[in-house]
Protein backbone atom coordinates (compact mmCIF):
# COMPACT_ATOMS: atom_id res chain seq x y z
CA UNK A 1 0.00 0.00 0.00
CA UNK A 2 2.70 2.81 1.04
CA UNK A 3 4.03 1.74 -2.86
CA UNK A 4 0.61 3.12 -4.19
CA UNK A 5 0.69 6.05 -1.73
CA UNK A 6 3.96 7.17 -2.80
CA UNK A 7 3.09 6.77 -6.56
CA UNK A 8 0.14 8.65 -6.37
CA UNK A 9 1.75 11.55 -4.69
CA UNK A 10 4.28 11.79 -7.41
CA UNK A 11 1.45 12.65 -10.28
CA UNK A 12 2.98 16.07 -11.62
CA UNK A 13 0.38 19.00 -12.40
CA UNK A 14 0.14 20.85 -15.88
CA UNK A 15 1.80 23.92 -14.18
CA UNK A 16 4.89 21.71 -12.44
CA UNK A 17 5.26 19.97 -15.99
CA UNK A 18 5.78 23.50 -18.15
CA UNK A 19 7.98 24.98 -15.94
CA UNK A 20 10.30 22.01 -15.65
CA UNK A 21 10.54 21.31 -19.40
CA UNK A 22 10.77 25.31 -19.63
CA UNK A 23 13.24 25.55 -17.29
CA UNK A 24 15.34 22.08 -18.65
CA UNK A 25 15.09 23.78 -22.08
CA UNK A 26 16.20 27.49 -21.10
CA UNK A 27 18.41 26.35 -18.48
CA UNK A 28 17.89 29.83 -16.85
CA UNK A 29 15.85 30.70 -13.56
CA UNK A 30 15.24 34.07 -15.28
CA UNK A 31 14.41 33.05 -18.65
CA UNK A 32 12.43 30.69 -17.54
CA UNK A 33 10.74 32.93 -15.52
CA UNK A 34 10.07 35.59 -18.43
CA UNK A 35 8.88 33.13 -20.45
CA UNK A 36 6.47 32.07 -17.95
CA UNK A 37 5.53 35.10 -17.05
CA UNK A 38 6.42 34.35 -13.30
CA UNK A 39 9.14 35.47 -10.96
CA UNK A 40 11.86 33.96 -10.33
CA UNK A 41 11.18 32.67 -6.80
CA UNK A 42 8.11 30.73 -8.43
CA UNK A 43 10.06 29.08 -10.59
CA UNK A 44 12.51 27.63 -7.88
CA UNK A 45 9.84 26.81 -5.49
CA UNK A 46 8.25 25.06 -8.25
CA UNK A 47 11.48 23.32 -8.54
CA UNK A 48 11.98 21.98 -5.18
CA UNK A 49 8.70 20.58 -4.88
CA UNK A 50 9.17 18.69 -7.72
CA UNK A 51 12.36 17.50 -6.46
CA UNK A 52 11.06 16.80 -3.15
CA UNK A 53 7.85 14.68 -4.86
CA UNK A 54 10.45 12.75 -7.00
CA UNK A 55 12.90 12.71 -3.85
CA UNK A 56 15.79 13.25 -6.35
CA UNK A 57 17.54 16.47 -7.46
CA UNK A 58 16.53 17.26 -11.58
CA UNK A 59 19.13 20.03 -11.65
CA UNK A 60 22.54 20.87 -10.82
CA UNK A 61 22.76 24.99 -9.96
CA UNK A 62 25.09 27.33 -9.04
CA UNK A 63 25.15 30.98 -9.33
CA UNK A 64 26.48 30.78 -12.71
CA UNK A 65 25.46 27.38 -14.55
CA UNK A 66 21.74 25.68 -14.29
CA UNK A 67 22.60 22.12 -16.26
CA UNK A 68 19.90 18.86 -16.15
CA UNK A 69 20.72 15.65 -13.63
CA UNK A 70 21.27 12.40 -15.36
CA UNK A 71 17.10 12.33 -13.54
CA UNK A 72 16.16 15.60 -14.77
CA UNK A 73 17.26 14.61 -18.21
CA UNK A 74 15.81 11.58 -18.52
CA UNK A 75 12.55 12.83 -17.09
CA UNK A 76 12.74 15.47 -19.44
CA UNK A 77 13.47 13.07 -22.41
CA UNK A 78 10.23 11.19 -21.26
CA UNK A 79 7.63 14.12 -20.67
CA UNK A 80 8.42 16.38 -24.12
CA UNK A 81 6.55 13.31 -26.31
CA UNK A 82 3.97 12.74 -23.86
CA UNK A 83 3.25 16.97 -23.29
CA UNK A 84 2.93 17.09 -27.87
CA UNK A 85 1.10 14.00 -27.78
CA UNK A 86 -1.30 16.00 -24.97
CA UNK A 87 -1.31 19.46 -27.36
CA UNK A 88 -1.95 17.62 -30.54
CA UNK A 89 -4.68 15.63 -29.34
CA UNK A 90 -6.47 19.15 -27.74
CA UNK A 91 -5.41 20.53 -31.44
CA UNK A 92 -7.77 17.80 -33.10
CA UNK A 93 -10.10 17.91 -30.95
CA UNK A 94 -10.25 21.80 -31.57
CA UNK A 95 -10.04 21.13 -35.11
CA UNK A 96 -12.81 18.80 -35.19
CA UNK A 97 -14.52 21.42 -33.27
CA UNK A 98 -14.52 24.16 -36.16
CA UNK A 99 -15.30 21.17 -38.50
CA UNK A 100 -11.53 20.39 -39.51
CA UNK A 101 -12.31 17.16 -39.54
CA UNK A 102 -13.87 14.33 -41.61
CA UNK A 103 -14.23 15.04 -45.90
CA UNK A 104 -13.96 17.73 -47.79
CA UNK A 105 -15.32 17.43 -51.19
CA UNK A 106 -13.50 19.94 -53.91
CA UNK A 107 -14.50 20.78 -57.65
CA UNK A 108 -12.88 22.61 -59.87
CA UNK A 109 -14.09 23.61 -63.63
CA UNK A 110 -10.80 24.38 -66.06
CA UNK A 111 -7.53 22.46 -66.05
CA UNK A 112 -6.22 25.83 -65.43
CA UNK A 113 -6.99 25.90 -62.24
CA UNK A 114 -5.69 22.67 -60.62
CA UNK A 115 -1.89 23.47 -60.27
CA UNK A 116 -3.12 26.30 -57.76
CA UNK A 117 -5.82 24.09 -56.23
CA UNK A 118 -3.41 21.01 -55.44
CA UNK A 119 -0.89 23.13 -54.15
CA UNK A 120 -3.64 24.48 -51.54
CA UNK A 121 -4.98 21.27 -50.91
CA UNK A 122 -1.13 19.84 -49.60
CA UNK A 123 -0.74 22.98 -47.39
CA UNK A 124 -4.40 22.62 -46.17
CA UNK A 125 -3.67 18.48 -45.53
CA UNK A 126 -0.72 19.70 -44.15
CA UNK A 127 -2.20 21.93 -40.93
CA UNK A 128 -5.22 19.70 -40.95
CA UNK A 129 -4.44 16.34 -41.11
CA UNK A 130 -7.16 14.69 -39.94
CA UNK A 131 -9.16 16.28 -42.68
CA UNK A 132 -9.43 14.20 -46.27
CA UNK A 133 -9.55 16.46 -49.15
CA UNK A 134 -11.30 14.42 -52.52
CA UNK A 135 -10.65 16.56 -55.32
CA UNK A 136 -11.80 16.30 -58.86
CA UNK A 137 -12.74 18.36 -62.24
CA UNK A 138 -16.35 19.25 -62.40
CA UNK A 139 -18.18 19.93 -65.99
CA UNK A 140 -20.12 23.35 -65.62
CA UNK A 141 -23.24 22.11 -66.35
CA UNK A 142 -23.69 20.01 -62.94
CA UNK A 143 -21.84 22.37 -60.55
CA UNK A 144 -24.67 24.01 -59.50
CA UNK A 145 -26.95 21.08 -58.76
CA UNK A 146 -23.50 19.04 -57.05
CA UNK A 147 -23.52 22.17 -54.88
CA UNK A 148 -27.49 22.33 -54.25
CA UNK A 149 -27.16 18.47 -53.22
CA UNK A 150 -24.13 18.57 -51.09
CA UNK A 151 -22.00 15.99 -53.49
CA UNK A 152 -19.64 18.69 -53.31
CA UNK A 153 -18.29 20.90 -50.39
CA UNK A 154 -16.47 23.35 -52.53
CA UNK A 155 -16.53 24.78 -55.91
CA UNK A 156 -13.48 26.34 -57.36
CA UNK A 157 -14.09 27.92 -60.60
Amino acid sequence: MTTIQRWGSAVLERYEIETFLTLAEELHFGRTAERLRVTTGRISHVVRKLERRIDAPLFDRTSRVVRLTPIGARLAEELRPLVAGIEAAVQRAVDAGRGLAGELRVAYVGESTAPVLLRAVALFTERHPDCVVHVHEAPLATTRSSLRDGSIDVLIA
